[in-house]
C-alpha cells in the first residue's frame, strides 16, 4: 500500500483535481506522467491519500477567507465522491500555518505523524506527493519525495487552480452559481458544500471587498504583533480606569478590541452584560480566542467578530455602549481619512440606542495645529546617524540606540511614507519643516505627530504609516455634534465626562528630557502638547434631540 500526500489550503476543489486522482489512484507510482524523477518511487499501487489542509488556524483574509471546519467538511464531500469511481482510503489532518519557511515540507510531515498518533509515517519509499506549486514542490523532492505536479503540467487550456476560483468568487457581482469558472471548473461537491452553507460564498464576496484588509488578513503587514500587544496591553488597566465611569451596562462592544485586553477588565465589572469585540487582524482574533478558551472572560457572554469596522453588524439602536480606543486613528490613516471618520460615527450613532453611548479613548492633535514651532532635540542622547545609514527594515535594536534628533531626521524620511508613494501625500503636506541653527522649524501639528511616535521602536514602520494628529479636541466635538451626539463635558459628569489631557508619565520619560518646543519668532518655551483624548458621546433619548 503507498500513499498519495495531497497538501494544500482546500479553499475548494475542483473538477480537474477530481479527474486527476481518478487518473492515479490505483496505478503504481512509477506509471505516473509526469512524476518527478531522480527520486525514490514508491512501488506499491496508490490506494490511500491523506489530505493535509495547512493553513487550519487562519482564516478570515483574502489569503485564506474559509474557516478550517468548511474546508474539511469539503473534503470529505470531495472524497465520498471520488470514492463512487475509484477505490481508496483516506484521512484529513489539519496543518497549523507556519509562515513562509524552507522547513514547511518537514514540519508538515510532523505535523500528521503527531495528529494520527504515529499512524502515518511518510517517506519516500511509501509516499507520492501532489503539488502543482514548484516552490513548495521542490521543499518535498529535497526531502527525496517523487512529486506529482498535476495542474502544473496540465496541457492547455490551463485548469483553474482553487485560488483562482476563490478570486472569482469575490469579484463577482451577480450569483456564484453563475460564474464561468465556477461552472465549468468547481467540483460538484464544492458546490454543494456552497450550497448548503451560503454564508460562505458571502463571507468570500465580503473579504474581497474590504477596502482595509490585506492578504493576509490584517492592516498592515509591518506589526510586529508580540511587542505591539504588549506595549498596548501593559497599560489596559489605567485605559480601562480612563473610561470605567461612561460605560453603560447591556451590550457592550469595544470595536479594534486587537487580542480583548479591554474586555476582559469589563468582564469583571459588568458581569451581566453581553460583551462583543471586533478586529479586523486574524492574529489578534486567535490571541482573543486563547483568552477565551482559558476562561479570561469569566462566565459573561463574549462574542468576538472578526471584521471591518466599517461593516454594519449590529441592527440598529441595539447596542448600549461603543468603544473605541486607540482605533480612530488607524480608520483614518488605512481608510479614506475624514470621510471614513464621519461615516462611522454616524454608523456608530446608528446602532446605539437612545441614550447609549460611544466613548472615544485616542490621541489626539493639537488646537492651532497650524502655528508654527521649533522643535529642539537632543543629539546626545545616543548615536548619530543619517536615514539613509539606517537600514530600510528599522530595526528596532538600531532604533533605540539613535539620538532624539536622528530619530527626528528618520521620522521626516518616513512619516506617512506609503502614502506618499502612492501619490495621495506629498512631502510638503506631511511635514513642512526647515531646520534652522535654533531648531527644526514645523508646525505644531507636526511636532505633536513626532513626539507621539517617536518611541515606537518596535513598530515604528506601522507606526510611521499611521495619523495621530489630524484633529483636534475641540474639531472631534464638533463632529460628534454634527452626527446628533450630545457631548458629557467636563466638569460636569465627573469620572464619566469628556477630557483631554497629556499623561504625565509620557510627558516627564518620553518628552521632557529629550525634546522642547519654542514659539516660532518669540522664542519662548511652550507646553507639550496633549497626549491622549477621551470623548464621552451620549445618543439624544427620543424628544430631546
Amino acid at each position: 500500500m503507498s500513499t498519495l500526500l495531497f497538501p494544500g489550503r482546500h479553499l475548494v476543489n475542483t473538477r480537474f483535481q477530481a479527474e486527476y486522482l481518478q487518473g492515479i489512484l490505483g496505478r503504481e507510482p512509477g506509471k505516473i506522467p509526469a512524476l518527478q524523477a531522480g527520486v525514490t518511487v514508491p512501488k506499491d499501487r496508490l490506494d490511500r491519500v491523506i489530505f493535509a489542509i495547512t493553513s487550519s488556524n487562519q482564516d478570515n483574509s483574502r489569503y485564506n477567507p474559509i474557516p478550517f471546519h468548511v474546508r474539511a467538511i469539503g473534503v470529505d464531500r470531495f472524497a465520498r465522491e471520488l470514492q463512487r469511481t475509484v477505490a481508496f482510503t483516506y484521512r484529513i489532518v489539519g496543518i497549523p500555518h507556519y509562515g513562509h519557511t524552507a522547513n514547511f515540507a518537514a514540519f508538515t510531515l510532523k505535523e500528521i505523524v503527531a495528529q494520527t498518533e504515529h499512524d502515518e509515517t511518510l517517506r519516500p519509499d511509501n509516499t507520492v506527493v501532489l503539488c502543482s506549486t514548484p516552490e513548495v514542490a521542490s521543499l518535498y523532492v529535497q526531502l527525496g519525495f517523487a512529486v506529482a505536479p498535476a495542474e502544473h503540467v496540465a496541457l492547455a487550456p490551463k485548469p483553474a487552480v482553487p485560488i483562482e476560483i476563490i478570486r472569482a468568487i469575490g469579484a463577482g457581482s451577480g450569483r456564484w452559481e453563475d460564474l464561468a469558472v465556477v461552472q465549468s471548473d468547481l467540483s460538484p461537491a464544492t458546490r454543494s458544500l456552497f450550497a448548503d452553507s451560503p454564508e460562505i460564498p458571502r463571507r468570500i464576496t465580503r473579504i474581497y471587498r474590504d477596502p482595509l484588509t490585506n492578504h493576509e488578513g490584517s492592516l498592515t503587514e509591518k506589526r510586529n504583533y508580540n511587542t505591539y500587544a504588549r506595549g498596548m496591553n501593559g497599560t489596559i488597566r489605567n485605559k480601562y480606569q480612563d473610561i470605567r465611569e461612561a460605560i453603560r451596562p447591556g451590550r457592550i462592544v469595544d470595536e479594534g478590541c486587537a487580542d480583548g485586553a479591554l474586555l476582559v477588565e469589563i468582564a469583571r465589572d459588568f458581569p451581566d452584560s453581553d460583551l462583543f469585540g471586533i478586529d479586523l487582524s486574524a492574529e489578534f482574533a486567535a490571541r482573543f480566542h486563547e483568552r477565551k478558551r482559558s476562561g479570561e472572560f469569566g462566565n459573561v457572554y463574549t462574542c468576538f467578530y472578526l471584521r471591518n469596522l466599517l461593516d454594519p453588524i449590529f441592527e440598529p439602536e441595539s447596542v448600549d455602549t461603543t468603544i473605541c480606543n486607540s482605533t480612530l486613528h488607524e480608520l483614518w490613516s488605512y481608510a479614506e481619512q475624514e470621510k471614513t471618520v464621519r461615516g462611522y460615527l454616524a454608523q456608530k450613532y446608528a446602532q446605539l440606542q437612545p441614550g447609549g453611548r460611544l466613548i472615544v479613548r485616542d490621541v489626539v492633535g493639537p488646537e492651532n495645529g497650524d502655528t508654527m514651532v521649533v522643535l529642539r532635540c537632543r543629539a546626545d542622547d545616543g548615536e548619530e546617524r543619517a536615514p539613509a545609514d539606517v537600514p530600510p527594515s528599522r530595526p528596532a535594536e538600531l532604533l533605540k540606540t539613535l539620538s532624539t534628533r536622528s530619530r527626528f531626521r528618520l521620522f521626516l524620511e518616513d512619516f506617512l511614507r506609503d502614502l506618499r508613494t502612492s501619490g495621495r501625500r506629498t512631502m510638503e503636506t506631511c511635514v513642512a519643516c526647515r531646520e534652522t541653527p535654533e531648531g527644526f522649524e514645523l508646525p505644531l501639528r507636526s511636532a505633536a505627530e513626532f513626539l507621539s511616535k517617536k518611541d515606537y521602536t518596535d513598530n515604528w514602520c506601522s507606526e510611521m504609516n499611521e495619523e495621530f494628529c489630524f484633529w483636534s479636541y475641540s474639531r472631534w466635538k464638533e463632529g460628534l455634534r454634527e452626527v446628533g451626539f450630545n457631548i458629557l463635558e467636563e466638569g460636569a459628569q465627573g469620572k464619566s465626562a469628556s477630557r483631554v489631557y497629556a499623561n504625565p508619565w509620557i510627558v516627564d520619560n518620553r518628552y521632557r528630557n529629550q525634546a522642547r518646543l519654542f514659539a516660532a519668532g518669540t522664542g519662548q518655551q511652550i507646553e507639550y502638547p496633549p497626549t491622549n483624548m477621551v470623548l464621552v458621546a451620549e445618543k439624544p433619548l427620543r424628544g430631546n434631540a
